[in-house]
């Protein structure tokens, strides 16, 4: 298929420039390494963490190999690797220094939170879907934990839009495609009684079949053992702009409508990715203050940007997900039966009124119609 094609031309290239680059690329040697700079464990250098592992985990190696850093966070450092068994796969390795935590102590109302780690691999491991990131293995030492998770060959969202597709937003089409996963993969999260906290594009990865994958629990939330009409006050996690407002007030909440949280992170997920800013005004927004964030929310009424054409009811979907009112806000399930979801007239230009799934993947790196036309044909 000629968008795999291209896809792996441009993955070609990044990595060309990666191994050009000392600070993005070690050595694949797995001996002889010695640790870097001012902060030894600082695991996102590859040299410290193969250093480590080689001292004090040195079995790692006969089953892995480490190949190149993918990116850090909050929960870890994530490498490319190589599983090494009678199947060889590529897979990406989360890594954790177990012995430097610091636990928050969160607020305990209502709902509370196990060490971060320890809940994220929990979580993981009890939910199996296609739209969600697959925990292989999970290992346990003294002073490092780390988990082998399903690759994304294409990376999240906004790498595979921005760095691949050399592109600064989606089509409302490619959005309709990638949005029904995403809500197909929250509504078996909810259905586990889990809230994800974190719905964003860079927790979304493509694999290599373009299809979404929604990862990284390490701010989830279980939530089985409560009753759906308690009332409960979630932990302000996640990340800002995402961060739906009934979190930024701390406001408490029936545990049957824990879903609008992520739904709407959903919806400010597309509204990024189809207009390259936030809604709300939220780009305006300098300071790391959650007021000045949800002050902004309730001060603002949802816009949309002329810069690009929008059907009215890709317009209802961004208003019903995006309600500043939970209690008003689409449930999941109301966003999968909602017209703009379900396929009925989103297509305001009949030459790209198809929807088979290799029409799609050459609309999304080209707007040439003829070419596009010529494709289909």
């Amino acid at each position: 298929m000629r968008l795999h094609n291209i896809l792996e031309k441009n993955i070609n290239e990044k990595n060309l420039i990666q191994k050009n680059n000392k600070n993005k690329i070690d050595n694949l040697s797995t001996k002889g390494t010695t640790l870097e700079g001012k902060n030894i464990n600082d695991f996102s250098n590859r040299n410290n963490l193969i250093s480590y592992l080689n001292n004090n985990n040195s079995s790692f190696f006969e089953n892995f190999d480490l190949l190149e850093y993918i990116n850090s966070g909050s929960s870890g450092h994530v490498y490319k690797g190589l599983y090494k068994g009678q199947i060889k796969r590529q897979v990406a390795i989360k890594f954790l220094i177990n012995n430097k935590r610091k636990e928050k102590q969160e607020e305990k109302e209502n709902i509370k939170k196990e060490s971060k780690n320890n809940q994220e691999i929990a979580i993981s491991k009890k939910l199996h879907h296609k739209n969600i990131t697959e925990i292989y293995a999970y290992f346990k030492t003294e002073n490092i934990d780390y988990s082998v998770l399903e690759y994304g060959k294409y990376g999240d969202i906004e790498f595979f839009l921005k760095k691949l597709l050399k592109r600064n937003a989606l089509s409302e089409t490619s959005l309709n495609y990638l949005g029904k996963q995403i809500l197909d993969g929250l509504q078996y999260i909810h259905r586990c009684k889990v809230a994800h906290l974190d719905i964003k594009p860079s927790n979304i990865l493509i694999d290599s079949n373009l299809n979404c994958k929604i990862t990284d629990f390490s701010v989830s939330c279980p939530y089985s053992s409560f009753n759906p009409e308690d009332l409960v006050k979630f932990p302000v996690v996640g990340t800002r702009k995402f961060m739906a407002p009934e979190i930024l007030s701390k406001e408490h909440m029936k545990i049957k409508e824990t879903e609008k949280i992520d739904i709407y992170s959903f919806g400010v997920s597309l509204y990024y990715l189809f207009y390259g800013e936030y809604p709300y005004k939220l780009r305006e927004v300098k300071g790391k203050d959650y007021n000045d964030i949800l002050n902004k929310i309730k001060d603002e009424e949802l816009t949309f940007p002329e810069k690009r054409k929008i059907s009215n009811l890709f317009k209802d979907f961004f208003e019903k997900t995006l309600e500043k009112d939970y209690k008003k806000r689409l449930s999941i399930k109301q966003a999968l039966e909602h017209p703009w979801i379900k396929g009925s007239q989103i297509i305001f230009d009949e030459k790209e009124n198809t929807y088979c799934q290799e029409s799609f993947l050459i609309r999304l790196i080209t707007d040439n119609i003829p070419k596009f036309n010529e494709y289909i044909r």
